[in-house]
């Protein structure tokens, strides 16, 4: 939360955090390094206003929620990977075991609404992951890690710089039985940057990624399944899926001399998906087979003008992003009944394309010299097309939005600056929430578009050197909120809009460095997230814990010893699809782990401990629209883990 730090995301250029009327935080390469985390999702959990539910406890099946989204989170929060989106176009989410830990320089967080320089998703916020790059002549390093639960990963790495060409290469395989019977996780990847400086004013940049693994599946527990069998144990056993997934993008920067600058990426991404669901009891035995098959084709180019206008500082930019992505669905089902001859089996295919088109334009105008204007407004077209083989079934759905913002930024001081903004933000419905199976396959035209508006003011003080603190207040009105509605028989279930939902809320954070060798740090986040409407009005979101806090402590030992301490808070929340409130509340859970890591030279090595208090917790729970059937997902207990690595 340094205020100096640099941020490209909120305004898709750098800008000094203490100039964006937003809270930003940045998680640097120190901070990474220092960290817990053994996948990019550990980094977020200690995040002000950031819940992070591995659902599994090894970041392949996790979500990540800002500002309080519940169920939807991970669809009202954009990810992008050095500017490019990832998030797909179906319920699928971010797959953040496509984004190894070690290829991340860091990782930039702005809450609020990003819709006006995004797009689609950006409700909640935005995370935006930069790779790193090469900064030496020549540099490799080696790492060996391990721990609980049969984990170990290798990794290995080498790059260099000559002249104007810079080039970086990744590599890892990480594997791991996981805390739950049939929790494994194996994955392999390979990732890299290229980067040719043609002249002073023009340069190019290639970057790409394959991603390979196969995990199980353990599925939900009952409360009676974890007292009978336990909590690491499984009631789908043989459940599995397999993911490859990679993607390549180009990218130019050129300088027009005093007519500013010009920047576009052009980006491609397949991703093939596969799962296996196994079930059988006396009467009844019965597979399901699925692979989805993503593909997204990306052009987002700028134009950037600084220059001043009426003798004060200002900044324009202009910009259009064109995405189309394809998704088809194959599946297979096979039902066997005992005594009967005989397997019953059907095939289906579904296929759909989305385009999106939106063109944007984005202004920070200095009234005064230390009092910022920012203006933004786009305007977003999408264009869905489905076909599905078994009902013949061809259809096309065509939508638009708009979203602006103006914020106001007031710079005090060296590192301090306090803001407000007021925003407009949308989200189209993702490809299976437009379409409905049952009780016949049709696209749903009557599910619209999610808006909203926020409003925002944030105060980030820099105190002394040695003292940083921030506030920011919060209040989010939505109107057509897209959600699942699980409605009791005969009722058919179905992806609605509610029609309107408030999120009220205040993060806090701080840091305090009184000694040189010592550094303390916390945050703390609030949120009322109201039900404004009828049958649930004045009713809590499901999913979304009004507390959540997070704490860290630092000592340097000197001679290389570091020690690293993270505590993180999160209350109670009402389980995901208690739209009526009435089934209690899933408990809260805190976890605190710790990490000592010695640093000589080239070399580093470390060990830690992750929930020393062996907490028996759950980030995730389900019910069904009566109550009857509530599903929990046991997150994992006390584990260790350690590693070495050595830089050349």
């Amino acid at each position: 939360m340094t205020l100096e730090k640099v941020v490209v995301t909120a305004t898709r250029d750098e800008q000094e955090i203490r100039k964006i009327p937003a809270n930003v935080t940045v998680i640097t390469r120190e901070e990474i390094e220092q960290s817990h985390a053994r996948n990019t999702v550990d980094l977020l959990k200690n995040e002000a206003d950031v819940v992070v539910r591995d659902v599994y406890g090894t970041g392949k099946t996790a979500s990540v929620d800002i500002r309080g989204f519940g169920e939807t989170g991970a669809l009202n929060t954009l990810v992008l990977v050095d500017g490019r989106r990832v998030n797909a176009i179906d319920l699928s989410g971010v797959d953040w075991t496509q984004i190894p830990l070690d290829q991340i320089e860091r990782i930039e967080i702005v809450r609020g609404s990003g819709s006006v320089l995004y797009g689609d998703n950006a409700v909640g916020g935005v995370i935006n992951i930069i790779t790193k790059k090469p900064e030496k002549p020549f540099s490799a390093k080696a790492e060996i890690d391990g721990g609980s639960y049969s984990y170990h990963k290798e990794s290995g790495s080498v790059g260099g710089k000559w002249g104007p060409l810079s080039a970086l290469l990744n590599t890892s395989y990480s594997s791991t039985k996981g805390y739950r019977d049939n929790g494994f996780l194996r994955a392999k990847d390979v990732g890299g940057k290229l980067t040719y400086d043609l002249t002073d004013s023009v340069s190019f940049n290639f970057s790409g990624s394959l991603h390979r693994d196969d995990s199980g599946l353990p599925g939900g527990l009952t409360k009676a399944d974890m007292i009978l069998l336990g909590r690491k144990s499984t009631t789908h056993p043989d459940d599995k899926a397999e993911t490859d997934d990679e993607y390549g993008a180009l990218g130019i920067k050129a300088k027009l001399w005093d007519l500013g600058r010009i920047e576009a990426d052009i980006s491609f991404r397949t991703r093939e998906v596969g799962v296996s669901y196994f079930y059988s009891d006396p009467s009844i035995s019965s597979t399901y087979k699925e692979r989805i098959n993503l593909s997204t084709w990306g052009f987002t180019p700028r134009y950037i003008l600084e220059k001043p206008l009426f003798n004060h500082s200002n900044k324009f930019i202009l910009g259009f992003d064109f995405y189309k992505s394809d998704s088809r669905v194959d599946s297979e089902s096979y039902l066997s009944f005992p005594g009967v001859p005989g397997t019953f089996t059907s095939f289906d295919k579904l296929e759909v394309t989305k385009k999106s088109f939106g063109p944007y334009l984005f202004d920070e105008f200095s009234i005064l010299e230390n009092l910022i204007l920012s203006l933004g407004f786009r305007e977003e077209w999408v264009i869905y097309d489905f076909l599905q083989d078994s009902s013949l079934l061809k259809d096309k759905l065509r939508d638009r939005e708009p979203a602006w913002n103006i914020g106001l930024d007031y710079l005090f001081g060296k590192r301090s600056s306090a803001f407000f903004s007021i925003k407009r933000s949308f989200r189209f419905p993702a490809s299976d929430e437009l379409f409905q199976f049952y009780p016949t396959p049709k696209v749903n035209t009557s599910l619209k578009p999610q808006t909203g508006y926020h409003y925002e003011a944030g105060i980030r003080h820099a105190f002394t050197d040695q003292i940083e603190a921030n506030l920011t207040l919060f209040w989010i009105d939505l109107k057509d909120e897209i959600f699942y509605n699980p409605k009791i028989f005969p009722a058919i279930s179905a992806n609605e809009n509610f029609p309107k939902t408030r999120r009220q809320g205040i993060e806090i954070g701080a840091k305090v460095k009184p000694f040189p060798w010592l550094s303390v740090w916390g945050n703390y986040s609030y949120i009322i997230p109201t039900l404004r409407a009828e049958p649930f009005s004045g009713n809590d979101i499901p999913g979304v814990s009004r507390h959540k806090g997070s704490l860290g402590v630092d000592i340097d030992f000197g001679k290389g010893f570091l020690l690293n301490t993270r505590t993180n808070i999160v209350g109670s929340r009402h389980l995901i699809s208690d739209w009526h409130n009435q089934l209690g509340r899933l408990d809260g859970y805190y976890s605190l782990d710790a990490k000592l890591s010695y640093a000589w030279k080239g070399l580093k090595a470390f060990v830690g401990v992750n929930n020393i208090t062996n907490q028996k917790y759950e980030e995730w729970a389900v019910t069904n629209a009566s109550g009857t059937n509530k599903l929990f997902y046991p997150s994992p207990e006390r584990n260790f883990f350690g590693g070495v690595s050595y830089t050349f």
